[in-house]
């Protein structure tokens, strides 16, 4: 349910929202009906609110720190020692298994590059705490004072802040164009390059309320050579699925297999070689939902759902089975 290093605070976010939903009720349950302007009430609403989300902003960034702290160190082990063989990639760490991917000598920029992510998490994680305390200045104020004037002050503030937000990733040369320049000094060490990029444009998702929001279209895809193969990684990524194909031209015998029961089960009539290199393939349930298919044209590997980092495990499984 929760992806890499973030269990904690999203473990917290999820439990945390029923008890703060219980909490509310019982303060409004508590309250005087006969009351017709309840400060004390909404003081602790929004007591109880801010509390909850102060704690979950600190384990959030407390996630973001110990998880971008473990990948850092990841990478500069993994610059020192390259590329190397790997027995079992399921058990590997991200940046523990791009470092021995790599194909390349890792230098400085590939590993700064891998950091450049993490800090742009950390600005978006910013701008949400700045945007949060401008709400919780306007809103509690303004029923507190029962007066308007907080919200014409903060509102707009509010607006600004999040148009910034926008205008920031958005903008060329802003943090989206930078996040994908990164990708591929990142991917440089593996082989890859970036040759495609989905596009983000802010458009009206909801024409009742009218809400505005990011729209991505296309996908995320790398290419390059890898021993001797050409290989391409497609990436893509809705809100709502996200799904990544690894396509490694090496022409083999027909075949297909899937993921069943944390293994990768050739279906009947596969080559022994092939089903040989399936069977000896770590036993693993990153390999969920992974799915195999093989013949002139190549091997392709698709994977729904999954980390962040998953379609490297498909890339070694294609190469392992391309060596058959």
């Amino acid at each position: 349910m929760f992806s890499g290093g973030f269990k904690r605070s999203g473990l917290f976010g999820l439990i945390g929202v029923v008890v703060v939903a219980a909490l509310v009720v019982v303060i409004a349950l508590n309250t005087e009906s006969s009351d017709a302007n309840p400060k004390t009430t909404y003081a602790l609403i929004f007591g109880v609110v801010a509390v909850f989300l102060v704690i979950l902003f600190a384990l959030q960034r407390s996630d973001l720190n110990r998880v971008s702290g473990a990948d850092a160190g990841g990478s500069a082990r993994g610059a020192a020692e390259g590329g190397r063989e790997i027995e079992n990639p399921t058990t590997m760490g991200d940046a523990e298994l791009w470092a021995a991917m790599a194909v390349r000598p890792i230098d400085r920029e590939a590993v700064k590059a891998r950091a450049a992510g993490w800090e742009a998490g950390r600005r978006s994680q910013n701008l949400a705490m700045f945007v949060t305390l401008l709400i919780f200045l306007t809103v509690p104020t303004m029923y507190l004072t029962e007066s308007f004037l907080p919200l014409l002050i903060g509102g707009p503030l509010i607006a600004l802040a999040a148009l910034w937000g926008g205008i920031r990733a958005l903008m060329p040369g802003g943090e989206l164009d930078k996040g994908y320049e990164s990708v591929g000094r990142a991917m440089a060490p593996l082989g890859f390059e970036v040759t495609e990029r989905p596009s983000v444009s802010i458009e009206m998702r909801d024409p009742v309320t009218p809400r505005m929001g990011p729209k991505i279209r296309g996908a995320l895809v790398l290419s390059g050579e890898r021993r001797g193969h050409r290989v391409s990684v497609r990436l893509d990524s809705t809100e709502t699925a996200s799904r990544s194909t690894v396509t490694l031209a090496a022409p083999t015998a027909e075949f297909a297999a899937k993921a069943r029961d944390g293994r990768v089960r050739p279906a009947d009539g596969a080559p022994e070689s092939i089903a040989a290199a399936l069977q000896a393939t770590p036993n693993s349930t990153r390999w969920k939902k992974v799915v195999v298919e093989g013949g002139p044209e190549g091997i392709v590997v698709v994977r729904k759902g999954g980390g962040q980092a998953d379609w490297l495990c498909d890339l070694w499984l294609a190469e392992r089975l391309a060596e058959c």
